[in-house]
């Protein structure tokens, strides 16, 4: 841990306390040489607002819901009037605009924070805590400006939760998690896991092997959440009996209508959860809309894949080559693709429309009662890239066999640059670099799989295989590095056959 990760989680232990309700109080971690020197904000903010508040006076559907979101956040108590002015020297000011999601179950309309100057808190557009209240915090640093109408003066309002976008804000939010699992650890054994190892940030991604199980965790998690005021809502599940004791209000309405299959997906984490039949898929991406395609349109379109798990890694590192040989080509950023790498593109493109017909099972086929489990890690090379997957292969009682992809992950292999004297890669170094690529792989899947399992990893190139053999002092450096960290993360595993 840094000094400065250090000095964060003391400032943490230091200020945060909880309220009668359970609510936390934090303070927001500061760096005093910066506060200081904030300056003056409230004058962009002004002159954002007043082109925002144009912009809703010409769309009354737009003005309602942007007024009736900031009136449920005064309502809620999240932001508050102030008249302070002697403190405005140490306040920032933040310019606000709506975020506008009409597949939304709950709130079609976001109010968030945008990019103004340099904030020292590096401001982004991330919605206002809301779904999931997180904690309240100290002190009067951050602003905003708001009036109901043009006829009526602008007011300054201070924010009294922790306000998503700002650096601090995903810590905080996590820590408060941590700390309230730690606090529930006897009261709630299960729910206070669940929310120790299955959140990011404030979705939370969880499962257990019986309905009756299930039924527990949900009320636990439900119940030790509540303690401190957060509440959670949009419950959605592949078994509606899980919910049955949840109120009406909490759970994801779509998800318990009887939907065709085709409509019942939600977001999760940037893929499709189809909870009908429990199986994720993917959206074909809306392409940029340029009719010129440049190496700018190609990177926009490139980004439109997410894909955390590595799902489709073989389709994304297309477009990473791809993207690699514009660069080869020294092409600048907007400037037209010639006629053969545009075809190409188009071609892409038009073949990424069959995206949305792959599906993946969500359960990955193992639990606690399997007889046996095994994880096979897989790492290859070639000249143009590298990657590396791990499969989950399961034995039950019954000698039934299920072989599940987990995750996987692949990299483009780097370019010659003999201005730096760096040398183009042997494909028995990129071999090795996949390699690497795997044990760290390996290292993050270990670390979410709840039961034992023996792992064996698979590589073709017997030179890797040498390499890993021997002790890393043998080899020169950028072999010797490398087998000593895959070394490191495969300890205690049968590693490359």
């Amino acid at each position: 841990m840094s000094i400065e990760e250090s000095a964060c989680e003391k400032h943490f232990s230091d200020t945060t306390i909880q309220e009668k309700d359970g609510r936390f109080v934090v303070s927001l971690p500061k760096k005093e040489s910066v506060i200081c020197k904030l300056g003056e904000s409230k004058a962009t903010a002004l002159k954002r607002f007043l082109g925002i508040e144009s912009r809703l006076m010409a769309n009354e559907t737009l003005r309602l819901l942007y007024t009736e979101f900031i009136h449920e956040y005064m309502l809620m108590g999240h932001m508050v009037e102030t008249n302070d002015y002697e403190a405005e020297g140490r306040t920032y000011y933040m310019p606000h605009h709506a975020v506008i999601k009409p597949d939304s179950t709950t709130t079609k309309l976001r109010v968030v924070p945008c990019r103004s100057g340099g904030s020292p808190h590096d401001y982004t557009s991330f919605s206002l805590p809301h779904d999931r209240r997180s904690g309240r915090r100290r002190k009067d640093v951050q602003r905003i400006l708001w009036r109901d109408s043009p006829s009526d003066p602008v007011k300054s309002y201070k924010l009294t939760t922790v306000t998503y976008g700002t650096a601090s804000a995903p810590y905080l939010a996590t820590k408060c998690l941590q700390t309230l699992a730690k606090q529930g650890c006897q009261s709630y054994p299960i729910g206070a896991r669940a929310v120790d190892k299955d959140f990011y940030v404030d979705d939370m991604l969880s499962g257990a092997d019986s309905i009756e199980q299930a039924r527990e965790l949900v009320s636990q998690t439900s119940q030790l959440l509540k303690s401190a005021g957060f509440m959670l809502r949009k419950w959605r599940t592949n078994k509606k009996e899980v919910l049955k004791d949840l109120p009406p209000h909490l759970c994801d309405e779509e998800g318990t209508k009887e939907l065709d299959s085709s409509s019942a997906a939600v977001k999760t984490l940037g893929l499709l959860w189809n909870s009908y039949s429990d199986n994720f898929r993917f959206n074909v991406p809306k392409w940029n809309s340029s009719a010129i395609v440049t190496k700018r349109v190609v990177l926009s379109d490139a980004a439109r894949i997410f894909d955390p798990l590595g799902l489709v890694s073989p389709v994304v590192i297309l477009a990473k080559v791809f993207l690699q040989d514009l660069w080869k080509e020294k092409i600048e950023w907007d400037m037209p693709l010639p006629e053969e790498f545009e075809a190409y593109w188009l071609e892409f493109r038009r073949n990424m429309m069959s995206l949305d017909t792959i599906t993946v099972p969500r359960w990955i086929g193992a639990s606690s009662k399997c007889i046996e489990v095994e994880l096979h890690g897989f790492c290859d090379a070639s000249e143009k890239a590298y990657g590396a997957c791990i499969y989950l292969r399961s034995v039950w009682d019954d000698d039934t066999v299920a072989v599940r992809l987990l995750t996987s992950k692949s990299k483009v292999s780097p370019l010659e640059d003999l201005k730096r004297k760096k040398k183009k890669q042997s494909i028995s170094r990129l071999e090795l670099s996949s390699a690497m690529l795997l044990s760290h792989l390996y290292e993050e899947v270990r670390s979410t799989i709840s039961f034992g399992s023996k792992v064996t990893f698979w590589t073709d190139s017997m030179i890797v295989k040498c390499w890993l053999a021997s002790t890393p002092s043998r080899w020169q450096p950028f072999v010797a590095n490398r087998v000593s960290d895959i070394q490191h993360h495969t300890k205690g595993s049968t590693v490359f056959f």
